[in-house]
């Protein structure tokens, strides 16, 4: 439990520092040799819904993870759900930048700047939003588990024209 607060902790201040500015990730594609398998996992993560693949996700996933999106809250159970029966159906995240930080020993956060195309109401709808992510991760019993993940839309940066709109 204490872990699951610290890293909710840890969310509040990854969001904290995205509203801050400007966008310092754009460009961070290297990572140190520690950093680099929570790169590489969080593209797996995006992998993986894209492919609606939930029982992979559910080894990922944190039983007590948090998912936080535009509409609200989330728990794990409810994300997968959701993944798996294709309510959302998360089609390709196209990733711009990805950050790093180790927060202490058994967590680290993931800092991502994306464009989501996702169908909604398992249609063929298609609905592409930028947004900022912030993915934690935390060490239980010797593996890495996603604890929480955060959406933040954003409202200007990189696959953004100016003008356009930047939820459609």
């Amino acid at each position: 439990m204490k872990r699951l607060l610290s890293s909710i902790l840890v969310l509040m201040l990854g969001i904290s520092a995205f509203a801050q500015g400007p966008f310092p990730m754009f460009n961070n594609q290297t990572h140190t040799v520690q950093a680099q398998p929570f790169a590489d996992l969080s593209q797996r993560i995006w992998d993986l819904m894209a492919a609606k693949d939930a029982d992979s996700l559910r080894e990922i996933f944190h039983p007590n993870a948090m998912f936080v999106h535009m509409g609200g809250y989330w728990d794990c159970a409810q994300e997968l759900a959701t993944i798996g029966g294709g309510f959302i159906h998360y089609k390709h995240a196209e990733v711009y930048g990805v950050d790093v930080k180790q927060i202490n020993e058994d967590n680290w956060a993931v800092y991502s700047t994306i464009k989501l195309d996702a169908a909604l109401g398992g249609s063929d709808n298609i609905v592409t939003t930028p947004f900022f992510v912030t993915q934690t991760f935390t060490r239980e019993n010797g593996q890495w588990r996603l604890t929480a993940m955060v959406f933040t839309t954003r409202t200007s940066g990189p696959g953004i024209e100016p003008g356009e709109n930047p939820n459609h």
